[in-house]
């Protein structure tokens, strides 16, 4: 005969299972579903280890995050078919080089818009300079939305680097002396975005680079 006991033990063991599932069904880590209700990543690890169940706030809060209801999470079988694990990565880098060729086309239009309406402008062309910088930023974005340190740090460091390089052209072509000095900032900006990262990496040894 079961007891109070025994059924709330299953119904623990069936809400964490749900929760792992949903949660990889929306190609989540435990920290980023962490972050995106505003609890610790070690809460999820809890939950899902039914080591505690989450209270109906919180389950309201996962159940709008996945998509789905608060009775899939506590259901025997949730009634939803499994997609290709890699199906949310792929859209998530689709997504990233659409919003770069939104930079891009922007770019195109002010140096086409220049070239017609103001023929005799000679930095046109810088339009073109300042989508690579752009385009960092859109990937620091998104990295910031969807993936790990590494791929922050990369595109943090791609945008300090592509800004210094336009101020640098703007400077050249302004005849200013010291333009070497621009990167040697940059350089110190580097060593910052570095320390960063790895303290993050020994902060999170576990956490998604």
């Amino acid at each position: 005969m079961k007891t109070a006991a025994s059924d709330e033990a299953i119904l623990r063991q069936r809400i964490a299972a749900n929760i792992a599932y949903y949660r990889k069904l929306a190609a989540l880590t435990q920290t980023e579903l962490a972050e995106r209700i505003n609890y610790s990543d070690k809460s999820v690890s809890k939950w899902e280890r039914a080591a505690g169940t989450p209270d109906i706030y919180v389950l309201t809060l996962l159940s709008e995050r996945f998509g789905v209801t608060v009775n899939d999470l506590i259901s025997e079988n949730a009634p939803i078919p499994v997609p290709d694990p890699g199906l949310a990565e792929k859209r998530r880098v689709v997504l990233c080089f659409q919003f770069v060729a939104l930079v891009w086309f922007a770019a195109i239009t002010i140096f086409a818009s220049l070239m017609i309406f103001s023929p005799n402008t000679k930095y046109a062309w810088l339009s073109f300079i300042f989508a690579v910088p752009g385009s960092a930023a859109v990937c620091v974005a998104l990295s910031t939305l969807w993936w790990g340190r590494l791929a922050r740090f990369i595109s943090v460091s791609a945008l300090a680097w592509t800004i210094a390089a336009c101020v640098y052209i703007l400077i050249k072509i302004l005849n200013f002396e010291f333009a070497f000095l621009l990167f040697t900032v940059c350089s110190v900006m580097q060593v910052i975005v570095l320390l960063w990262y790895v303290y993050g990496v020994l902060q999170h040894p576990r956490a998604p680079k």
